[in-house]
C-alpha cells in the first residue's frame, strides 16, 4: 500500500494583467509566500493565461518519486488552504510599499 504524502510544493501563475509586475518581484513573492506558509515551497511560473483574469492560479505539485523510484500521487490539498494561498497572493505588494511582517 502506498504511503500518502501531503503536497508541499506549489506553482503560482499570476493574473495575465499583473504578470510583468509580479515577475519583477518574483523572488520577493516566493520568499513572502514561504514565510507565510512555513514548510511549503512556491515557484512563480510564466504559464498562461490560465484561470480567471483577476485571480492567481494555484497549482499543487501532486506527484513525487518514492524510495523505490515509483511515481506516486500526493493527497490533494484542502480547499481552505488553497483559498488562503490565493488570498495571500492577492495581498502581496509587488512594489514593496507595504510590509506584511508577522
Amino acid at each position: 500500500m502506498a504511503i500518502e504524502k501531503e503536497v508541499l510544493e506549489f506553482i503560482i501563475v499570476p493574473p495575465y494583467a499583473r504578470r510583468s509586475e509580479i515577475f519583477a518581484a518574483k523572488e520577493r513573492m516566493e520568499a513572502y509566500l514561504s514565510n507565510r506558509f512555513p514548510g511549503y515551497s512556491f515557484k512563480i511560473a510564466r504559464l498562461g493565461p490560465v484561470g480567471d483574469d483577476d485571480d492567481f492560479c494555484i497549482l499543487p505539485v501532486m506527484n513525487y518519486i518514492d524510495g523505490e523510484g515509483v511515481s506516486r500521487m500526493c493527497t490533494p490539498p484542502k480547499s481552505w488552504f488553497m483559498a488562503e494561498v490565493s488570498k495571500t497572493c492577492l495581498q502581496f505588494d509587488a512594489h514593496g510599499h507595504r510590509s506584511f511582517a508577522a
